[in-house]
């Protein structure tokens, strides 16, 4: 009995600390890191260093991520000729980040992009005012401001998986009888003739372009600038006959509610390689907030109209507007309300569940019929159990929810959705995901670890370990 008590105690103690470090942290957001050291947090835990160590063990960013890309910061002297021309602001302020991946067949695909520092690195000194219009950026722009604060682990997996699609296909992935095992490989293939041109269809010249939609994409949209970067990549001849495929033309749109984030893509979208052969290719940043009302319905028609003008310049983009006759073709096969994106790609993107029905209404209104959504976020509590649910009830599955009823259309005659959740989607992170597991675990029945945490006891699967949720629309 006294070692049950003493075991709580030691939890209760744990609680308190981690409590206490968090608001702790949140003052600092609001006063300014030159504030850290003189709390009682601070002189408990020694130099300003300590603190800020010590507060990172208990941040909800402590572990540090699957890193399904590799992203190396490049020093200043390095930076070079990243703006192919164009004028890029690269201050103290900004990182510049080379994001690299390469296949299991060793093809690589490499783009920079330009990131805010985090907080805790730089020596900017921001005003009270600027820290309080981040923690109220849900008031005055009715988005929150965490894709300004970092680029989040999920983007990266899924953009790892993405391209993993492309470059390996089905190779390193096929079914081992498995139900789960069979139906990730549906979906790969699936979205292979989705992203690429060596399918029948094209024979028939079905779906000629590949149009893309990301959603929430942040202060850098990793998974639909790896796209982009891989369809270029790919137009080098050499590779593509190594790979033996080669991608559609790409319409690739990233989105996000935060007018800073929308800024900031319009940024990366003039360093990223351009190629003469890519000139079909089209990359464009736009604002769009998630809402399932009517103001919603008319952002999302903007939206898809500028998939079916083919008119997605933005100012000083540098990228072709020329579209070919199978674009131009939309104008007249499809209505204002129709979806015309065959992939919509969000990360890390339904934590926040007052944005469930907005999110999903979003994708339902800017998807094709049989396009593809691919949702990869850890579950956080019971955020993605709720927003599974919220499927349910549009698909007719689950008439109670009050959420659905509220805000969306519940289906009558037939489902809207085909849902599949991946749990073992992407090699790497299954592998280090099982390592991870038990070595917290048995960190756990370890005494005395409260003063030294690996990353395998700053890791917990709820908050870190991506799930990839896949939505086909029917």
């Amino acid at each position: 009995m006294a070692a049950v008590e003493t075991a709580d105690e030691g939890a209760d103690a744990q609680k308190r600390e981690r409590v206490k470090a968090r608001w702790s942290m949140l003052r600092q957001a609001l006063l300014g890191s030159s504030h850290g050291g003189g709390d009682a947090a601070g002189s408990k835990h020694g130099t300003d260093n300590t603190n800020a160590s010590r507060f990172h063990d208990h941040s909800m960013n402590s572990f540090p991520g699957f890193r399904v890309l590799d992203r190396t910061t490049l020093p200043h002297e390095d930076r070079g000729n990243i703006s192919n021309g164009a004028q890029i602001e690269c201050d103290e302020n900004w990182d510049i980040v080379q994001n690299s991946y390469t296949s299991t067949k060793g093809h690589e695909v490499h783009f920079l992009t330009r990131e805010a520092k985090e907080q805790q690195t730089t020596n900017q000194q921001s005003t009270v005012q600027s820290r309080m219009e981040a923690l109220l950026s849900h008031r005055n722009y009715g988005v929150d401001n965490t894709g300004n604060v970092r680029v989040w682990d999920a983007e990266g997996t899924m953009a790892g998986f993405c391209l993993s699609v492309v470059l390996d296909g089905d190779d390193e992935h096929e079914s081992e009888g498995n139900e789960q095992a069979i139906k990730l490989s549906d979906l790969r293939k699936n979205l292979r003739s989705i992203l690429t041109t060596d399918s029948a269809n094209d024979a028939e010249g079905i779906n000629p372009t590949c149009n893309l939609l990301e959603l929430g994409a942040g202060q850098a949209g990793l998974a639909g600038l790896a796209m982009a970067a891989a369809s270029v990549a790919l137009e080098n001849h050499a590779v593509r006959e190594q790979i033996m495929t080669q991608m559609k033309p790409l319409h690739a749109v990233l989105t996000d509610g935060h007018p800073k984030c929308v800024d900031n893509n319009e940024t990366i979208s003039k360093m990223m390689p351009k190629r003469e052969e890519a000139t079909k290719n089209q990359l464009a940043a736009r604002l769009l907030l998630w809402d399932s009302s009517s103001n919603g319905a008319e952002a999302c028609r903007q939206i898809n109209k500028l998939i079916r003008d083919a008119k997605m310049i933005h100012s000083d983009n540098g990228i072709s507007s020329n579209t070919n006759h199978q674009s131009e073709s939309l104008n007249t096969d499809t209505t204002p309300d129709d979806g015309l994106y065959q992939l919509c790609l969000a990360s890390d993107c339904v934590h926040f569940q007052e944005f469930h029905d907005g999110l999903l209404t979003t994708i339902a209104r800017t998807l094709v019929v049989n396009g593809i959504a691919l949702l990869c976020q850890p579950k956080r509590g019971s955020s993605l159990r709720n927003f599974m649910a919220l499927i349910d009830t549009i698909n007719g599955n689950n008439i109670e929810s009050s959420e659905a009823t509220n805000h969306c259309k519940v289906a009558e005659k037939a489902p809207l959705f085909q849902v599949t959740l991946f749990e073992d989607f992407d090699a790497k992170v299954s592998k280090m995901h099982s390592k991870l597991f038990l070595e917290a675990n048995n960190a756990d029945r370890s005494e005395n670890n409260a003063e030294n945490l690996p990353n395998s006891s700053r890791y917990d699967p709820n908050r870190h370990q991506p799930l990839l949720l896949a939505l086909r629309k029917l």
